[in-house]
């Protein structure tokens, strides 16, 4: 009997966008070297459409670094990655051996940068095959039990099974992960490549509060950057995932027209409310939401006619520039959300207003289906709030799209 988990990684990346405890021998992660990591950082090219320049000067690193949370409350899971990505997609598909496959697909540069930066996650159906129970598939690697089992059997386990990787260097592990009832990784490159080769890597999960599913990490990126990247997905994307029980409210109950509403936080009272914008205050906080005038506009999908994961990012650039540039902020934090599909970008830090002491703020951008920006703002003198609990009063914007799903695709 032959897992199934490791059939799939040699086509997944490249066709998705061009347990038993206790195993005390395996519980190593993949390997990095800081410093190269560090230096890898420096001569990083995945940055897309968005150039440094786009960006105040302070500010340019956000050009590749800002942080992706994804959070799908309809698929039960989060993740995060430490890097910008483009052209994000979701997906289902039918697979031929009668599973389900959905999940999420990105690049982490423009289709113009030669080498390729891919990312999927997905969930897939766990079908058993053969005679065995549940408990047994889950916790075993090619028809062997994975308790104790050592790194160098599992590679061993891997090339004997695997002859489609004749000619790769091959590296992987299992580890142990809260909540999982196994968890593994592995990576191939072309043993002739080099630094100008690609690399594979994939992560996958089986949880042990939902065992007939797998959740699968895959990567696909230039091998020159093997530190940089394992850093990010040992530091962030693999500690980040988790499973979600929360529910998601796709319409809020602050409702200012047909497509735009909001989320109210607890406590907070309407002061104004038209159907471009409200005001809510609750003690010194005070949030406003709407429909904001700016200077900039962003190009739509040509065969959607929606604005792209890309152009939202341009918009929150843009409106990190003005914050900067106009209110004297300085950003503290900067990333993006896809919140069950909805993409927009959390910024928050300090305004300065003349003299007097410094406001705490955070804003939510995002953009209708027209390209019309919608902020969520909330502004408060600093008592100690975290900026985290701040971005949290503003995460509520909810768009009602038309325009996100075309050919059985989610455009995010």
């Amino acid at each position: 009997m032959k897992q199934y988990w490791q059939a799939k990684l040699a086509t997944l990346a490249v066709g998705a966008l061009l347990g038993v405890m206790g195993t005390a021998y395996a519980k190593s992660l993949p390997a990095y070297d800081t410093t190269k990591a560090t230096a890898q950082a420096q001569t990083f090219e995945a940055r897309g459409v968005h150039s440094e320049a786009s960006l105040p000067a302070a500010y340019q690193s956000y050009a590749t670094t800002v942080t992706t949370e994804v959070r799908d409350y309809h698929e039960g899971y989060t993740f995060t990655v430490p890097w910008r990505l483009t052209n994000g997609r979701y997906e289902s598909q039918a697979k031929q051996d009668g599973s389900t496959e959905r999940g999420y697909f990105f690049n982490l540069a423009e289709s113009s940068i030669a080498e390729p930066f891919l990312v999927s996650f997905t969930k897939r159906d766990n079908i058993v095959d053969g005679n065995v129970s549940l408990t047994q598939w889950n916790s075993t690697w090619y028809n062997e039990s994975v308790t104790n089992m050592t790194k160098d059997r599992y590679l061993a386990l891997w090339r004997e099974n695997r002859p489609d990787l004749k000619g790769y260097v091959l590296d992987g592990d299992l580890f142990d992960y809260k909540g999982a009832t196994t968890a593994r990784w592995d990576s191939f490159v072309r043993s002739d490549a080099g630094e100008t080769g690609s690399t594979f890597f994939d992560a996958e999960f089986i949880m042990a509060q939902d065992p007939t599913q797998r959740y699968t990490l895959t990567m696909m990126y230039p091998s020159k950057y093997t530190d940089y990247m394992n850093q990010g997905i040992v530091k962030t994307v693999i500690p980040s995932f988790k499973l979600l029980k929360e529910k998601y409210r796709n319409v809020g109950d602050l409702v200012l027209n047909d497509e735009i509403s909001f989320v109210k936080p607890k406590g907070f009272k309407v002061l104004t409310k038209g159907n471009t914008g409200a005001v809510l205050s609750k003690d010194s906080y005070r949030i406003e939401v709407g429909l904001f005038p700016m200077e900039k506009t962003v190009a739509l999908d040509s065969t959607t006619a929606y604005p792209t994961m890309t152009a939202r990012q341009e918009m929150a650039d843009y409106y990190v520039e003005e914050l900067v540039n106009n209110y004297g902020a300085t950003i503290e934090a900067y990333k993006t959300l896809i919140d069950n599909h909805n993409t927009g970008s959390l910024i928050a830090g300090t305004l300065q207003r003349g003299e007097g002491s410094a406001i705490k703020f955070a804003s939510y951008i995002t953009l209708t289906d027209k390209g019309q920006a919608v902020v969520a703002r909330v502004m408060t003198p600093d008592n100690g709030q975290t900026l985290e609990d701040l971005m949290q009063l503003v995460e509520g914007v909810r768009i009602q799209h038309k325009g996100l799903m075309t050919s059985g695709t989610i455009v995010l």
